[in-house]
């Protein structure tokens, strides 16, 4: 019998290649497009992503801008290693209210120059105005406001009356400008919420960052910070230091053993204890005329006041617990070194040494702080360009004054303050178009509303 056989069906096999061919290849495509788009999207999704960061970024600087009235680099300030309390005080409207707020316009915005808030400083440190306010002064403490300052009222930390010594207490009030209202400078021993306080006249000027001082008196012995203060000899560096000051040399005779401290600059650490030690010295009133606080720290102008009880509390009631500082770099007055008894003697260094420096040829690089004083004069007045040892020097400092008044003009800083027009053409090198003439009459000043 003959088998029959099956033909092979080998045309059917091919079709189901092709399928099998082309699903793979539609798989292949599938995942491909999948890939591409999932890649698009999270290119597209980063992008819009950063855009939103930015966006956000920008809303909450534009906030912080809204909530500060400036510019300050928030970021920055948050990394502060300490806020430290600048104050000044304000003992009266009638100075207050015209060349002296000129001042405290610029000493502000060259304290935040100085600060963290400006990253070229260097400085770790952020700040915090305050101006000590007399209650005679009420009237004009919103000025201070304006100018980024917390107005602190404080009457004269003791009463007249109840000074014991009488002849003290008939003296007090009649010395100098402001009598014991000067006393109000004492409250600076109070502010406890800051790890130190920096008091400076209205008519100085910060140039560079403190940040030396600060860690030496916060970070104590062990602060490299000590090695590159400069003191003057015979100062020596407690392991703490309650203190920094600098004299005023050309307040006394030559030879005089107990100069004052100058009253425009004073670095100390808060302390509640020194404070009532301090109202406790003036309520005793041990001050002998002629010769000063405990028969010894007196004798020449404002003995009576913060110069001389702050002489003998950082000599004589709490020895080497504050430091004096070399006056060419911290408070800088261009002031004489020398004097001479007779105009026929040889000049003699009045802080008693054999040689000294000539603060008046300090290299204004150099200079953390200036107070502008009787040497120099105020920043206001347009003075010309003196002659004299200290006239480059003095010049310079003013120069730097006004540059620091321009750079706040244009900064946004004081709300609601328009630019002064600089069209003041006497020495606009120097005043930046601020002085029509010499004389403080011829002053352009910085309008507040």
């Amino acid at each position: 019998m003959k088998r029959e056989v099956t033909p092979r069906r080998t045309g059917a096999a091919r079709p189901s290649l092709i399928r099998g061919l082309f699903g793979v290849v539609l798989v292949a495509s599938v995942m491909n497009f999948l890939f591409v788009f999932l890649k698009c999207e999270d290119e597209v999704g980063g992008q819009l992503k950063k855009k939103l960061e930015q966006f956000s970024t920008k809303k909450s600087v534009h906030v912080a801008h809204q909530a500060t009235g400036d510019g300050t680099n928030q970021k920055e300030v948050s990394k502060a290693k300490a806020t430290i309390a600048y104050a000044v005080s304000v003992t009266g409207c009638a100075a207050a209210s015209d060349n002296l707020v000129q001042g405290a316009a610029v000493l502000g915005h060259s304290v935040r120059l100085s600060s963290i808030e400006n990253p070229s400083s260097g400085s770790k440190y952020n700040y915090h105005l305050i101006a000590f306010v007399h209650p005679q002064a009420k009237a004009c403490s919103h000025l201070f406001e304006k100018l980024g300052y917390e107005v602190l009222i404080r009457e004269t930390p003791i009463n007249v009356s109840d000074i014991r010594n009488e002849v003290y207490r008939a003296d007090i009030a009649k010395q100098s400008c402001c009598g014991e209202k000067e006393f109000i400078k004492l409250y600076s021993y109070t502010l406890t919420d800051y790890p130190v306080v920096v008091h400076l006249d209205l008519d100085s000027v910060v140039l560079k960052p403190f940040d030396d001082l600060f860690d030496s008196m916060i970070d104590g012995p062990s602060a490299p910070a000590r090695k590159r203060i400069p003191v003057m000899p015979g100062s020596p560096m407690p392991d703490a230091v309650h203190a920094f000051f600098t004299r005023d040399y050309n307040m006394v005779n030559l030879g005089h053993k107990h100069p004052g401290m100058q009253g425009g600059f004073l670095v100390v650490k808060p302390n509640t204890e020194y404070f009532e030690e301090y109202r406790e010295l003036i309520l005793e009133g041990n001050f002998k005329a002629g010769a000063g606080w405990n028969g010894t720290y007196g004798g020449y102008f404002g003995a009576k006041q913060i110069q001389g009880l702050c002489s003998y509390f950082f000599d004589g009631v709490h020895p080497n617990t504050a430091v004096e500082l070399n006056r060419c770099f911290y408070n800088q007055m261009g002031d004489n070194p020398r004097k001479s008894r007779k105009h026929d003697e040889k000049l003699m260094c009045l802080d008693g040494r054999e040689e000294c420096e000539d603060c008046r040829v300090t290299n204004i690089s150099e200079i953390m702080s200036a107070h502008f004083t009787s040497p120099c004069g105020k920043p206001w007045e347009c003075s010309q360009k003196s002659r004299n040892v200290n006239g480059e020097l003095c010049h310079s400092l003013r120069r730097k004054w006004f540059s620091i008044r321009n750079n706040l003009e244009h900064s946004g800083r004081i709300r609601g303050h328009t630019p002064t027009t600089g069209e003041g053409t006497f020495l606009p090198e120097t005043y930046f178009g601020y002085c029509k003439g010499p004389g403080s009459r011829n002053l352009i000043p910085l309008k507040l509303t």
